[in-house]
């Protein structure tokens, strides 16, 4: 329920932290590199993987844990695309 209320009012509630915007972006950015290092086939059974756990996660009644993987093969998906 915090995830829900932090969309909702980002400002609510927090104390910024110095430096967090850059670490995340350092974060992508490092990750965005090893996903380019990686073959299209690798990727394409990463996706197929996170979709599974996703599906155990939504029967486990676990849904935000399977919207995080759901975005998170949205942006794979992506990267596989643009890779080509």
């Amino acid at each position: 329920m915090g995830d829900i209320l932090a969309m909702l009012r980002p400002d609510a509630g927090t104390t910024p932290v110095p430096g967090k915007d850059r670490r995340r972006k350092r974060e992508r950015e490092k990750v965005q590199r090893e996903l380019a290092s990686l073959p299209e086939k690798e990727i394409a059974r990463l996706i197929q993987s996170l979709e599974e756990e996703m599906h155990e996660a939504a029967v486990e009644l676990k849904f935000e844990y399977a919207a995080r993987l759901r975005d998170e093969i949205a942006d794979l998906r992506r990267e596989l695309r643009d890779a080509r």
